[in-house]
């Protein structure tokens, strides 16, 4: 969710890792669940390259995913300050350790490359420190990464854990407020194409464009065939991988300034025009077929049921601007209704639409023998016809589960050797926005993400701090409590008031050492009917709390992985403001799958 401004069911048989933090209490835990296996096809899965017994490892690949967005920065150390613990649970002497960022290319010009903060696109992070005064390469990882073993760029495990550290410290925050882990993420492990770019077409529809062979040629160097490979995403926000090609492909618009054909602007002009609402049925169930973006009015053929009740629907008839109809006005999002930072906000109701890849294409990458690359994701009749919605084909060898990788051009990047990598060998880990009482001794799932799972519209067991609403939630106070004042809710403080500009908190922790917003860019100090409850001292321009917004798809994510999935709190730091504790267990996890 972009931050431009703020610088399914319940299941049994969960067997839980748990590690125990400095005050007594579990920290995390790990999901294995043989229903979600079955439903999904992980674990198991016949695709995948699976063995009765995999053959032992002495290779690890830890990839660390972290966002690097605005107000990262106490995450980022906390996950630096629990780096030696996790490696203190790995026997193995021969590992590779590389970082990726969120902030990844996606079409629209948020996030474009002329205003220096997506640089990333899935590559890998070698940097001390970020911004106008970019450092230099951490010592060990020029080639982008650092190894140790044979060869290795590092000497010893200690050396190596301090340079880790480094890695995850230079992500900084000065990426993308679309947060995209998962694609990130996606794109460095298993996109047998990656993309160089996206452009725009004379019908302003998005198009991949190139092959990324600089991010073939990091990926091909730094997962070895036959290791044990460990994924951890860190972040305080839901993902918002866009899809540039969703919504005939137009999905970019949501990264956008100015969403196409739009006539409708924002309150502050520059801050360019408003989204394509949804039809009618969107209010009352998004989940339903007749929920759908109004733009498909525009060029649909009319001769077509669904095309006839959208042009015929309330809601893509009415314009949001008095005086102003037709063309660009009709159908589209009211000025203040669009907020830049609720893009990726209840998009299938607000927008009619959801323009995020499915969770599916995730599972995939890290569980299935076959993906797909661009072309049959999103299957065109021909090139004058808009792309069909996405399809999970299985077209092309995971390079995760193949061996011979591309790293140049004319290298053939979707027939591949098959690798000898177990999907058992790969680890996911996540921090995401949760209560950390919901994710430890085990994940409660009902509470994380309610009856339906998030797909369905079916919220029941739902606890209140997982609801994303920009809105005060029921059973949650404190809204209009002045700026100062934290309130007294375990889990979050209190709600607060985001006039409709940002989304109401999943939990929030104590900063070990409080930050003076007069001196560090942080939140605090401010306008005060900006009351989130974070700021404490003198003009309450201290920063005493970091803040996490539910993390639903990386928890859904994690879930749909079964016993491949670990879960924590990134409000579960110790008293240090450390992960250590979650580090630590997931370092034991892996550390039992390198001796299966």
């Amino acid at each position: 969710m972009l931050r431009a401004g703020f610088p399914i069911v319940a299941v049994a048989g969960l067997v839980a890792i748990v590690a125990c933090g400095d005050d007594g209490g579990p920290v995390v835990a790990v999901a294995a669940d043989a229903a979600v296996e079955e439903e999904t096809g992980t674990g198991t899965d016949a695709e995948a390259p699976v063995d009765a017994a995999p053959p032992r490892v002495d290779k690890l690949d830890v990839l660390f995913v972290v966002d690097n967005s605005f107000g990262m920065a106490s995450k980022q150390r906390a996950v630096a300050g629990g780096i030696a613990r996790f490696f203190g649970q790995i026997a193995a002497t021969d590992i590779h350790v590389g970082v990726i960022s969120s902030t990844i290319d996606q079409g629209g010009d948020i996030c474009d490359r002329s205003r220096g903060n997506n640089g990333d696109s899935g590559r890998l992070l070698n940097r001390t420190h970020f911004g106008a005064d970019a450092g230099p390469s951490v010592h060990g990882a020029e080639a982008g990464f650092l190894s140790l073993g044979p060869g290795g760029s590092v000497p010893d495990m200690a050396t190596l854990e301090e340079r880790a550290k480094e890695l995850v410290l230079g992500a900084d925050e000065y990426g993308c407020g679309i947060e995209s882990p998962l694609e990130a993420m996606y794109r460095f492990v298993a996109q047998p194409d990656p993309p160089l770019r996206f452009t725009i077409d004379s019908a302003a529809r998005a198009e991949p464009t190139g092959v990324d062979y600089a991010l073939l040629a990091e990926r091909r160097a730094f997962f070895r065939p036959d290791s044990a490979v460990v994924i951890l995403i860190v972040s305080d926000e839901d993902d918002a991988s866009i899809d540039p090609r969703a919504l005939g492909g137009l999905g970019y618009g949501f990264a956008s300034l100015r969403f196409p054909y739009s006539q409708v602007s924002r309150p502050v002009a520059a801050l360019g025009t408003t989204a394509p609402r949804g039809t009618s049925a969107c209010a009352t169930d998004p989940f339903s077929a007749d929920c759908r973006s109004c733009i498909r009015a525009r060029d649909c053929d009319p001769s077509e049921p669904a095309c006839a009740a959208v042009r015929a629907d309330a809601e893509c008839k009415t314009s949001p601007v008095d005086g102003q109809s037709g063309e660009g006005f009709d159908g589209f999002v009211a000025p203040d209704d669009d907020h830049l930072n609720l893009r990726g906000f209840d998009m299938k109701r607000r927008f009619g639409v959801e323009a995020r890849y499915p969770i599916e294409r995730y599972v995939a990458a890290l569980t299935r023998r076959q993906v797909p690359n661009r072309a049959s994701e999103h299957p065109r009749p021909s090139m004058a016809a808009a792309p069909a919605p996405y399809e999970q084909a299985t077209n092309c060898d995971n390079p995760l589960f193949s061996t011979g990788l591309p790293a140049k051009e004319g290298d053939e990047l979707c027939a591949l050797p098959p690798g000898p990598r177990d999907p058992r060998r790969v680890v996911l880990g996540i921090l995401a926005g949760a209560p950390p009482g919901l994710v430890s001794p085990a994940p409660d799932w009902t509470k994380l993400l309610g009856q339906g799972g998030f797909e369905s519209d079916d919220t029941t067991g739902l606890d209140p701090h997982m609801l994303p609403s920009s809105l005060p939630r029921a059973g949650l106070g404190g809204a209009d409590l002045p700026l100062g004042d934290n309130g007294t809710d375990p889990v979050h403080g209190r709600e607060w008031t985001t006039r409709n500009t940002d989304l109401q908190f999943a939990c929030t922790f104590a900063l070990p050492v409080p930050e003076d917003c007069m001196r560090v860019a942080c939140i605090c100090g401010g306008r005060p009917e900006d009351n989130f409850p974070l700021c404490s001292g003198p003009g309450n321009t201290t920063q005493v709390r970091a803040k996490a917004y539910p993390g639903i798809r990386l928890l859904r994510f994690a879930r749909q992985l079964g016993e491949q999935g670990a879960v924590g709190s990134v409000c579960g730091a110790d008293t240090e403001g450390s992960y250590g504790a979650f580090l630590e267990a997931l370092g034991r996890r892996v550390a039992g799958r390198l001796a299966e």
